[in-house]
């Protein structure tokens, strides 16, 4: 029963369109290790030589000198190990939602309005209708988000504009996104596409 539901919840998933998509963004992070390094050659034959002659001087044999050279170059090389710190570049990746505009008038109105009755909408298409009306898309439908969309729908349907009053356009790669004789709410939005990270123009027709 759970396999079932999770696969008709899967389904409906994949085929929930979005004016976004899901891309992954990866990005590195140096990662400190310990190692630990050897002492280098030189002192542990430095260290061999020096505890082979002492062990010959104590014990005036050969085999003396042999065990020292051994002694002495194990020492040296246990004394000469340290530890250091070292970093590795770790790999973190992660999927995340990347919204877009909404281009179809009827749609973004209907989504505006089942989030103004307070029905269940999904997070990705609150994004996308986010970033439509020019708010920050956090996906939280929140007072900022609903005063946005009133002043997007108002400017949907404009009054007639005053001979020789000028209309201003704004505009998100060279598309318009919504137009109005109100310079204030269109600074307001521009602004808000600023924050969140979004680039746009305001063109006076």
């Amino acid at each position: 029963m759970k396999l079932f539901v999770a696969a008709t919840a899967a389904i409906m998933v994949a085929s929930q369109a979005f004016a976004g998509s899901y891309q992954t963004k990866c990005n590195s992070t140096a990662v400190p290790y310990q190692q630990t390094e050897n002492a280098t050659p030189g002192r542990v034959v430095g260290g061999a030589v020096i505890g082979g002659v002492l062990g010959k001087i104590v014990t005036r044999q050969d085999a003396g000198a042999a065990a020292g050279a051994i002694l002495g170059g194990v020492v040296a090389n246990e004394s000469g190990k340290r530890t250091v710190t070292q970093y590795q570049d770790v790999q973190n990746c992660r999927t995340v939602y990347v919204p877009s505009r909404i281009t179809d008038p009827q749609v973004l109105q209907q989504d505006l309005q089942d989030l103004s009755d307070g029905k269940y909408v999904r997070k990705e298409t609150i994004m996308d209708v986010q970033y439509t009306i020019g708010v920050g898309y956090d996906g939280q439908w929140g007072p900022a988000s609903q005063q946005a969309a009133n002043r997007y729908l108002a400017n949907l349907q404009p009054s007639a504009p005053q001979p020789g009053a000028p209309t201003y356009s704004l505009m998100v790669n060279s598309v318009v996104i919504t137009s109005s004789g109100d310079v204030s709410a269109m600074n307001e939005m521009k602004s808000n596409l600023h924050k969140a990270g979004v680039d746009s123009e305001i063109v006076v027709n």
